[in-house]
């Protein structure tokens, strides 16, 4: 991929998984896959402690991904070192957004 001249963002669900990445040359880590992979607790919100511990652990910069909700959860994400956020669901998914809205309505 570096010889195509492109750089690799490395998905990752672990720590050990996104300093391996960053050894092995990965121009970037991404938490995407902690929440996720089979064996590994379910989430309902990002993994802040991941992304703080990808930025002390490594050098490469990180990039929060993985439900990022709120405005509050990506200000939090690069609070704790992100470079930056990817949000994806909870801004591109007009089913998603319907559900969010139902759910807030009928708790009222």
């Amino acid at each position: 991929v570096h010889a195509a001249g492109a750089l690799v963002m490395a998905d990752v669900s672990t720590l050990a998984e996104g300093v391996a990445a960053a050894r092995l040359g990965a121009d970037f880590v991404s938490t995407t896959l902690s929440g996720y992979v089979p064996g590994q607790p379910k989430r309902t919100g990002p993994d802040l402690d991941l992304v703080a511990a990808l930025a002390a652990a490594t050098v490469v910069p990180v990039v929060a991904e993985g439900r990022i909700n709120t405005p509050e959860d990506a200000a939090e994400a690069l609070a704790r070192g992100a470079h930056s956020v990817v949000v994806g669901t909870a801004i591109t998914a007009p089913t998603a957004l319907t559900a969010r809205f139902v759910t807030g309505i009928t708790r009222r």
